[in-house]
């Protein structure tokens, strides 16, 4: 409850930051629409010749494409304003110390406690787009799959957090190394399902850099509805990358000797 509570205030506070820069927010929407335009457009065009694409249809295309910009929409909030500026901010610079003195976690403190409001505009979106995918499918989506969808999608913006504290914590041993590009354009991968790649891709975005939690899996679970041993990969794979990211964290702690030492 109190790191909710951590996380409510310094969202309060990112809100009232971005408000004074109003023109800000119809910049974001355009840029946001821009892209998400860009993506659905690419999928129209392909069913204009086909009925699907690796055995997926144009309604399970656009739940994909929703489901990735709802949790690019939480990346973007709530992830990227701490941690993608950390090996320059939190290490070089010696923002970290800072945090290892308070009365909470120094983990939190890095990685949630600044926030981007207005990048919920994507979120927005993503909604727009996956309850346009429900709408066009054959059949709506159960229960179950409803259920399925929502527990899957928690686990992959969990993954999303523990790969993107990974990444940060490789400034522990490397300060100057950037991998930003890499991850990013990784990221990008997320919007297609694993199924149209080759197969050594394929299993890399599954098992290695599981991109396929992320939006793929929890796409085809709303529509077609989800196993057992589905959810509980998902929820095993985002426990096992927090422990890993967690773990990771107190070994670069432990490194760190402070930039003010």
């Amino acid at each position: 409850m109190k790191l909710l509570r951590l996380l409510a205030a310094g969202f309060s506070m990112s809100l009232r930051r971005s408000v004074a820069f109003r023109v800000n927010l119809v910049f974001d929407v355009l840029l946001a629409f821009t892209g998400l335009s860009t993506a659905i457009a690419a999928v129209l065009i392909v069913f204009t010749r086909a009925d699907t694409l690796a055995g997926w249809s144009k309604a399970e295309f656009l739940v994909l494409i929703g489901t990735y910009q709802l949790i690019t929409g939480l990346r973007t909030t709530f992830i990227d304003p701490n941690l993608s500026w950390f090996p320059e901010s939190g290490i070089r610079n010696g923002k970290l110390d800072g945090y290892l003195v308070q009365p909470a976690s120094s983990l939190f403190l890095s990685s949630l406690s600044q926030s981007s409001p207005l990048q919920l505009i994507q979120v927005v979106l993503g909604v727009g787009v996956l309850s346009w995918g429900i709408g066009v499918a054959d059949r709506p989506p159960s229960a179950g799959g409803v259920v399925s969808w929502l527990v899957l999608v928690v686990a992959g913006t969990v993954v999303t957090w523990a790969l993107s504290v990974l990444l940060a914590c490789l400034a522990f041993w490397a300060p100057k190394l950037q991998l930003d590009v890499f991850y990013h354009s990784a990221w990008q991968l997320g919007r297609y399902p694993t199924d149209v790649f080759a197969r050594p891709l394929r299993v890399l975005l599954t098992y290695v850099f599981p991109m396929a939690l992320i939006a793929s899996v929890p796409s085809s679970a709303l529509l077609h509805g989800a196993q057992p041993s589905t959810i509980l990969a998902g929820v095993t794979a985002a426990a096992g990358t927090g422990a890993v990211a967690f773990l990771t964290w107190q070994a670069g702690l432990r490194r760190y000797t402070g930039a003010t030492s």
